[in-house]
């Protein structure tokens, strides 16, 4: 299979086939690339499969906003986001010492995936429809989205979380 950053400039979607269940799928045209399930207390922890390999992304602790990700299998982390105050942005830090940065926009849908200098790798924009609908695009060839794919759907997941909390409130 193709690296992730082989898609530049094509539309990628995030959808769940099923308005019932918490499965999603991550899609080029027909291809189904990575699949995304949401598990535990109200779905704040996902696994994400692409090819042969499984991640968990998951809060640690509730009372931290703290995210960590780790193989699937694995006790310890090897990456965690935190959000920079009280600002719609965090960094990705992994423990080998690399950096993204997730920046959110305040009032639209669109958010995207950036180097810690700030150069865009991946833009999303989510689409409004009775199940949810993600539309994103590869922006720039990274080794860091081909060695870490799951923090797209880092991304995302952050993003639903937000909007979760900003429907219930």
């Amino acid at each position: 299979m193709k690296s992730i950053s082989d898609l530049v400039g094509e539309a990628l979607i995030i959808h769940q086939p099923s308005v019932w269940k918490s499965y999603y799928e991550l899609k080029h045209g027909e291809e189904i690339l990575g699949t995304i399930r949401a598990k535990g207390f109200f779905g704040r922890n996902v696994i994400f499969k692409m090819e042969n390999n499984e991640w968990e992304i998951y809060q640690p602790s509730f009372w931290k906003s703290e995210i960590a990700i780790r193989q699937s299998g694995h006790e310890l982390p090897y990456a965690t986001y935190r959000r920079e105050g009280f600002k719609s942005r965090g960094t990705v830090r992994m423990y080998k010492g690399e950096q993204m940065r997730l920046e959110y926009k305040l009032f639209s849908s669109g958010y995207s995936i950036q180097t810690i200098s700030a150069e865009k790798l991946v833009t999303f924009k989510d689409r409004v429809s009775f199940k949810e609908k993600t539309v994103f695009y590869i922006e720039k060839r990274s080794e860091l989205l081909d060695k870490y794919p799951w923090v797209i759907a880092l991304a995302w997941h952050i993003m639903l979380q937000r909007k979760r909390a900003s429907h219930a409130g």
